[in-house]
């Protein structure tokens, strides 16, 4: 009887969002080590409101939205902008902190040019009509949601060279992880497999997203 041979297998590592008393999560950490994030309060707001529009009945939706589409806009969500999806439209709009913060705000606009007072302008049309919570404009998947970190460490877990995969799993650890392991991957020869391994993941986070919210896609 022959023995199986047994599998070796990278370590599997997985590191939760960090958050503490004031952050639900923290994003990041300022040059003097102050983290920055959203706060318990913000993360709240953000499941009141996403409750309330549960509980709305949304406008048709124009047509099947393509997975391709939201995950290029996926790929420029960032911690100071939010991209919603408007179902009404088959639109992708964009709405950032700070012309969210300059449409809130009783400062005059005239010191800006045209062209910023007319975004401004917009965002305060969108932000009203958000507060009637019909449901119309979705927000796509937050940083958080798609917690590039952990697709990181599951592509390290695909990989067959046991000597590559150590040396990424290895990059990943520590502060400067997305730097460093965009080095090893040049190191070693494998963006391609990382993006295409990468563009799967957000697809599968896309079409989660889509059948949570009752949004009809595509390919």
């Amino acid at each position: 009887m022959t023995k199986k041979k047994s599998e070796k297998r990278a370590p599997e590592l997985f590191m939760e969002p960090e958050n503490d008393d004031r952050f639900a999560y923290i994003a990041g950490y300022t040059s003097g080590g102050a983290p920055y994030g959203i706060t318990w309060e913000e993360q709240d707001e953000i499941e009141r409101r996403a409750a309330a529009k549960k509980s709305a009945t949304p406008p048709e939706q124009k047509e099947p939205v393509s997975l391709n589409d939201i995950v290029q806009e996926m790929q420029i969500v960032s911690d100071a902008m939010t991209v919603y999806f408007q179902r009404s439209t088959g639109k992708f709009i964009m709405v950032t902190d700070e012309y969210v913060y300059a449409a809130e705000s009783d400062d005059p606009l005239d010191d800006r040019p045209e062209w910023e007072q007319e975004i401004i302008r917009e965002t305060a049309v969108f932000l009203a009509a958000e507060d009637g919570g019909d449901g119309d404009n979705v927000p796509l998947p937050t940083r958080y949601d798609i917690h590039e970190y952990a697709i990181m460490e599951r592509f390290c877990s695909t990989l067959d060279n046991l000597k590559i995969a150590h040396d990424l799993f290895r990059s990943i650890a520590g502060k400067g992880a997305f730097r460093r392991f965009k080095d090893a991957l040049h190191r070693h020869g494998i963006e391609k497999s990382w993006y295409a391994y990468k563009d799967g993941a957000y697809k599968e986070i896309a079409q989660e997203w889509c059948e949570d919210h009752g949004i009809s896609w595509r390919e």
